[in-house]
């Protein structure tokens, strides 16, 4: 009984999830004329504009991030100037970051489509808007929205190779697991701010996956339980190979070269020089 509900809890699980998925795909096909294609290319001339804007003392970086004190008293460009800002490093570390903003976009895009990714990087905006809304004297970058961009695509391509500093090889997913570890350290030793904008990052990656990494950790079980009960099965079974003289079999002895007569009966090869001798003699 408690397997059968459990097999119904299942099922019902699957149809709740098939219909939002269907109804996310109807969303999605009404959704796609509006699309902003190339809009991570956007992103990143957005963030060279102003990089150089600041270089000439232009603008301010003081006056593009999101801080929600501002904004309420009129500064309403910070909703979106923020996504703008460039990182706060050397311009080699700009040029190599904003070439890898481009790239994890082109793959994603290409991957999901146009309008997926704009979704991603739309929900992902509200959330950091958000967290600016719930801590409103903290200063918000781009950074987690970048952040959540690069787990999507490790997760997707857990096995693609990054050159670390032009030389070392290192798969991405490695990369992503060094992630998570500074987020979870962020989640229990950060304060406030830090925590409410991790939980954007974690929040916008795991709506656009969450359903996706649940079918993979059941696929991942039914792959166990189903090696479980081939290791069961064969064990009943008993060794494939015994020798019919001294017992030694396949399980005890796996590099063993077992060999079967013409009487049908099965011998390791010390036993079977034996056997073979043994005939001759009576021949």
């Amino acid at each position: 009984m408690p397997l059968l509900e459990k097999g119904l809890a299942d099922a019902r699980r699957g149809r709740t999830l098939a219909t939002i998925m269907s109804w996310l795909h109807k969303l999605e096909r009404r959704l796609e004329p509006l699309a902003v294609h190339h809009v991570v290319l956007a992103l990143v001339a957005g963030q060279t504009f102003f990089y150089l804007a600041e270089m000439f003392q232009l603008v301010g970086r003081d006056r593009l991030v999101l801080a929600w004190g501002m904004v309420a008293q009129g500064e309403w460009w910070r909703l979106f100037s923020f996504v703008l800002v460039p990182p706060n490093a050397h311009w080699v570390f700009i040029a190599f970051a904003l070439y890898i903003l481009y790239f994890l976009g082109s793959a994603l895009e290409e991957a999901w489509g146009t309008l997926r990714l704009n979704l991603f990087l739309l929900s992902g905006w509200v959330l950091t808007v958000a967290a600016a809304w719930i801590v409103p004297t903290m200063i918000v970058s781009n950074l987690f929205i970048g952040g959540s961009l690069f787990l999507a695509f490790a997760y997707l391509n857990p096995n693609y190779t990054f050159h670390l500093f032009l030389i070392l090889p290192v798969k991405v997913k490695w990369l992503a697991i060094v992630m998570w570890a500074f987020y979870a350290i962020t989640l229990v030793g950060g304060d406030m701010g830090a925590r409410v904008l991790v939980l954007a990052a974690t929040g916008n990656f795991f709506l656009f996956f969450g359903s996706r990494m649940i079918d993979d950790l059941r696929g991942i079980k039914r792959q166990a339980a189903r090696r479980r009960s081939e290791k069961v099965e064969a064990a009943a079974a008993g060794p494939r190979h015994q020798c019919c003289v001294c017992a030694k079999n396949s399980d005890t002895h796996p590099d063993e070269d077992f060999r079967y007569r013409a009487d049908g009966k099965c011998y390791c090869e010390e036993h079977l020089r034996a056997a073979i001798a043994e005939e001759a003699k009576r021949s």
